[in-house]
């Protein structure tokens, strides 16, 4: 994910060779990026190691370990644009559905129906991303699963106030509940190992929602 950072230094501290460094290090990840996005359209993303990738860039490992820590941060800033894209296109849709009144509980059936839908065209991707994933590690609000959590959390919350959810519910633990299936780990071995397909991932998210609707 690209980061903008500002020098608070003086400008005369600012010389020449700085600059350079800061150009070449912004090259650096550009090229790291391309090259990398090649190794994996010809192969799958998870036969590409970090070695193979530095390799093929003509950067040392040094260099891109210090750009990247990891394949699953690479692979965050690869799908960088289109997170955001997603982000903005889900958010905007869901004003137009308040704003046309449709229920809580419609929304929420759309927001797990465009999580499994943008799962399904990036998954490879995803699993490496989620796999940076430690429990024990408070959320990076970089991070899309975050986005996910204070969604879906945010949904359930609104749908508790407006009495069409009950409100015994745990609204955290549920909040975790729905989208477990939607780690892209678990995912692909629901499609892949199990052989679910995407409707009927999303046809059981749903009956989870169901299961909810105060009655």
């Amino acid at each position: 994910m690209t980061q903008h950072t500002i020098s608070l230094g003086p400008i005369e501290d600012l010389s020449q060779p700085v600059r350079e460094e800061r150009r070449d290090a912004a090259e650096n990840r550009q090229t790291i990026l391309r090259v990398a996005q090649e190794l994996f359209a010809e192969n799958k993303v998870a036969a590409v190691n970090m070695a193979e990738i530095a390799k093929a860039a003509k950067v040392g490992k040094g260099t891109l370990y210090r750009r990247f820590a990891n394949k699953g941060e690479l692979c965050l800033s690869l799908l960088d644009d289109e997170l955001r894209q997603f982000q903005d296109e889900v958010m905007a849709t869901l004003r137009t559905m308040t704003s046309e009144h449709r229920s809580t509980i419609n929304q929420l059936d759309y927001v797990l129906r465009a999580l499994v839908s943008f799962l399904e065209t990036n998954l490879d991707l995803m699993v490496e991303i989620d796999a940076l994933r430690v429990p024990s590690v408070v959320q990076d609000i970089n991070r899309p699963h975050f986005w996910q959590e204070m969604t879906i959390r945010g949904l359930l919350q609104k749908g508790i106030i407006q009495g069409v959810i009950r409100p015994d519910i745990d609204l955290f633990y549920l909040t975790s509940a729905l989208l477990a299936p939607l780690d892209a780990r678990v995912y692909r071995a629901h499609r892949f190992a199990q052989g679910y397909t995407p409707e009927q991932i999303q046809s059981g998210l749903q009956s989870l929602v169901r299961g909810i609707v105060k009655k």
